[in-house]
């Protein structure tokens, strides 16, 4: 399990051009109408807008919850597992900032 922003982003760059999309992403995918695989790719493409992970195990796997500013209103958050050759993309989502802020105060 990796421990730093730093780490993902390595373990990221080097699978960044091989991405595999869950089926439930597809899924979500009709729900949320600007969500698309070019944006996903594009937003993990951008290292400077990473923000910071969460790690949590699902089914004895590492997946990685990654927040990405999208915009000064909205941050994109991607779940995704990290295979030897490959990303895997569980889902994806936008959500907005103020309302974060509010959560935690």
């Amino acid at each position: 399990m990796l421990k730093t922003l730093a780490e993902l982003k390595r373990e990221i760059k080097l699978r960044v051009n091989n991405i595999h999309f869950d089926m439930h992403f597809y899924d979500r995918m009709k729900k949320r109408i600007y969500l698309n695989e070019e944006l996903v790719k594009n937003s993990l493409n951008n290292f400077d807008n990473y923000l910071g992970f969460q790690s949590h195990h699902v089914k004895e796997k590492p997946r990685y919850r990654i927040g990405m500013r999208l915009s000064n209103k909205y941050v994109f958050v991607i779940v995704l597992e990290i295979e030897k050759e490959h990303l895997n993309i569980i889902t994806a989502w936008k959500t907005n900032r103020k309302w974060q802020k509010t959560l935690q105060k």
